[in-house]
């Protein structure tokens, strides 16, 4: 494999790289569409022009290219045969998984030789890019108006919601590396622990004022996972003693967090009576938006946010009962259902990814993906397990960290569905390296 690091063209790589690193970076930040399929192009064409080893990589993938196969393969004959609106559906397949194939095809390829920047390094970059474009933004306003913008819309992305995402998803990268780095057949990245804890601060401070209740779940779930894993991976090396220790300070540390966060966010107090209002989303039509917001029991009125989604995720399970085969692939396939089912409405999605894709694709099609999903996971618990490289610990997470972000945002789908496709191939293609180099030494 270095044989062919060398026999590559310099500029082969450093292209490479650098579509690689624009794409994470610009990918998030809004209007750039055109954009990001002029750097799948350009990408393609990179990949075409070593067709020879572009065999090798799919022979080395098979297992991840078939589960991926599959579920485009459903999607496609979906919106063929079963989709109440194929129309839609065959723009929605397009634009969303054909693309979101293609992104792994050139994740695969591009990866699949060395490259002296690794796609962790790649990651981190892009988040600190987009971090302290945040950071610059607030400090701004907080020279200009003497407070610092708490849960306003972000300034790098379209909401706070793909902002907290791309910082969750860039945090996972950092915590392994900061946790698991060093070991395995090579470092994660070259970024020094002094240089990812400034990361992660940063990071962390961003998230917080971003205000995005959801991407502090995401912050500590992530937290609480690499704990467990640290636990039982490091703990019998560095005594008990001093694992309790730390997982008392992680833990302390969360809390802290978690009681910030809280007390910033007023909506928060009445977050569980409105959640249990909207699980009781027929006792009004205010979850299909045509009324308004119903009050509690002391008369306020409930928190939308909570109410709303609780009610999409229970009408949404309803719908997919209704009909276990799906109503028909699309971005806004649950207010299509709804509006088929004789509920009209102004919601659009239904803010789970996963009501969301089994209302279009049905049980099936949740089935496939997360059969896709744990392909992803066990290659990675396998390198971790077996090799203690820390890439397959990236992969179980940033993968177990999307299906969980599913549940609660519709994150599977545009650029955020893109990007973890590629960079989860790109972490495949990383593991076959260092597995062909293991079994060579």
């Amino acid at each position: 494999m270095n044989n062919h690091l060398g026999c590559e063209p310099r500029w082969h790589g450093r292209l490479a790289i650098g579509l690689s690193l624009a794409f994470l970076t610009l990918a998030n930040v809004s209007h750039t569409i055109a954009l990001r399929y002029v750097i799948l192009l350009l990408m393609l064409i990179l990949v075409a022009k070593n067709y020879t080893e572009l065999k090798s990589c799919w022979r080395d993938q098979r297992g991840p290219l078939m589960a991926m196969g599959a579920f485009l393969l459903y999607a496609l004959l979906h919106t063929l045969l079963l989709s109440m609106w194929p129309e839609a559906s065959a723009g929605e397949f397009h634009s969303q998984l054909l693309m979101g194939g293609l992104w792994f095809a050139v994740g695969l390829a591009l990866f699949h030789a060395p490259r002296r920047w690794t796609i962790s390094d790649l990651v981190i970059v892009a988040g600190c890019v987009l971090a302290s474009a945040e950071f610059t933004r607030g400090a701004y306003v907080y020279l200009t108006t003497g407070s610092w913008p708490f849960n306003n819309d972000v300034f790098t992305t379209a909401t706070k919601l793909e902002f907290t995402f791309f910082m969750n998803f860039v945090l996972a990268f950092i915590v392994a590396a900061f946790c698991f780095g060093q070991r395995g057949p090579q470092p994660l990245t070259f970024f020094p622990r002094w240089a990812l804890c400034l990361a992660a601060a940063l990071i962390l401070f961003v998230s917080l004022k971003a205000g995005a209740r959801n991407g502090m779940i995401g912050i500590i779930y992530l937290m609480l996972s690499m704990l467990l894993v640290y636990s039982v991976f490091e703990g019998v090396k560095i005594g008990w003693g001093k694992t309790l220790l730390i997982a008392s300070l992680v833990l302390v540390a969360l809390g802290g967090l978690a009681a910030y966060a809280i007390k910033q966010d007023s909506r928060n107090k009445i977050f569980f009576e409105s959640a249990t209002a909207g699980w009781h989303y027929a006792d009004t039509k205010a979850w299909l938006r045509v009324a308004p917001l119903p009050k509690l029991s002391n008369g306020v009125i409930v928190d939308g946010s909570a109410y709303e989604r609780v009610a999409w995720i229970h009408s949404g399970l309803d719908l997919i009962a209704a009909n276990p085969l799906g109503y028909g692939y699309s971005r806004n396939a649950f207010t299509n259902a709804l509006t088929a089912t004789g509920h009209p409405n102004q919601v659009g999605h239904s803010h789970s990814g996963f009501i969301d894709l089994g209302v279009g694709l049905g049980v099936f099609g949740i089935v496939l993906w997360l059969a896709f999903c744990g392909v992803l996971i066990w290659t990675g618990y396998r390198a971790f397990r077996l090799r203690r490289d820390t890439l397959g610990l990236v992969l179980m997470l940033v993968t177990c960290g999307f299906l969980g972000r599913m549940l609660l945002e519709s994150v599977n789908k545009d650029h955020m569905l893109h990007i973890f496709l590629f960079t989860a191939a790109a972490l495949l293609a990383e593991l076959k390296q260092r597995e062909k180099g293991s079994a060579h030494a």
